[in-house]
């Protein structure tokens, strides 16, 4: 008889669930508050983690195959998770997560993969062509995060811990004439990382710097400021997205095979057209020779900018599980 397909989207603010059929067909997916440190500030990260653990084993049904999909740095091919600034702030202590979830639900297959990862494993059975050599998803959202993958040999390297693009981590990079008054304070207890300034909390604390009042609801908030051409709120986005566009130029210089790379992730969703027109404006700069021929034709050939519908990691999570795209150290 074979298994109940589970998957499970694991996110700082969110958790989303499908299951049957409903994983990769017509998908109908619920949706929960993530017991993270996000949304529950006040928490112990121990309490959170076991709350997390008892959510996932509570939903799963008797003898499933899980496939979640995790918003953490971690080894994927043993399920322990390094850390998450959404879900767990600074603390730095490995968690073994399939270990826990095995132990709880010893009847579940249960898979683990970075949501990058399955973003980027759903991105390329989407978009990548037989022109494509390797091809990356970026996601900007509570976190940051890149994979790249081989197309050829389907292969998505690591490193000895695992791990690869973790990119958020690294300090931000500003180009002469953008730089905001002080670099904030990144999830992860560091200053000045690309997650700091660029994520959907790091542009709210940019926002807050500015003395931008964007209202309750941060997100339309600041997405109306942007309509009605705020100069305060533009400068915010401009400052934001300097370092995704400086992370993709030292992409492009050291991986030149990189023909395609998807932006995705709740802070693209919600600003769509105003990021691609701010990103697209800041690469199409010609700063010196290694810049040349970068204009708005091989921008649309080389970027793909991602809705809510374009990319799925839920259905990612499953592709990696079938092995669709492997992850080699």
């Amino acid at each position: 008889m074979t298994a109940v397909m589970y998957a499970v989207d694991l996110g700082g603010t969110w958790i989303r669930l499908r299951h049957g059929a409903e994983v990769t067909g017509s998908p109908s997916t619920r949706r929960m508050r993530s017991p993270s440190l996000l949304n529950c500030p006040n928490e112990e990260v121990s309490t959170l983690r076991r709350r997390l653990i008892d959510l996932l084993a509570e939903q799963v049904p008797v003898g499933a195959c899980a496939a979640l999909s995790c918003g953490a740095a971690m080894d994927e091919e043993q399920g322990i998770i390094y850390g998450s600034a959404p879900l767990w702030g600074s603390a730095r202590e490995p968690f073994h997560l399939l270990a826990e979830l095995t132990r709880v639900r010893p009847d579940v297959r249960w898979y683990a993969v970075n949501d990058v990862t399955a973003g980027l494993a759903d991105f390329c059975a989407r978009y990548a062509t037989d022109a494509t050599r390797q091809a990356g998803y970026l996601t900007v959202s509570s976190g940051i995060g890149l994979r790249l993958a081989d197309i050829n040999s389907r292969r998505i390297p690591v490193d000895g811990w695992g791990m690869q693009g973790e990119v958020g981590h690294c300090l931000a990079q500003f180009p002469a004439g953008i730089q905001p008054p002080a670099l904030p304070a990144c999830e992860c207890g560091a200053i000045g990382h690309i997650g700091s300034v660029s994520s959907g909390p790091g542009i709210r604390r940019l926002a807050e710097q500015a003395g931008l009042d964007c209202g309750t609801d941060f997100e339309s908030g600041f997405a109306n400021r942007l309509t009605d051409r705020d100069p305060t709120a533009r400068k915010v986005l401009r400052i934001a997205i300097a370092p995704i566009a400086e992370l993709l130029r030292t992409l492009w210089c050291i991986v030149p095979h990189l023909d395609l790379v998807g932006i995705g992730g709740g802070v693209v969703e919600n600003l769509r057209e105003r990021y691609r027109a701010e990103l697209f404006g800041q690469l199409s700069e010609e700063r010196s020779y290694v810049d040349r021929g970068r204009d708005e034709r091989w921008l649309e050939e080389h970027i793909r900018l991602c809705g809510a519908q374009d990319v799925d990691n839920l259905h990612g999570a499953v592709r990696m599980l079938t092995g669709e795209l492997q992850v080699v150290r």
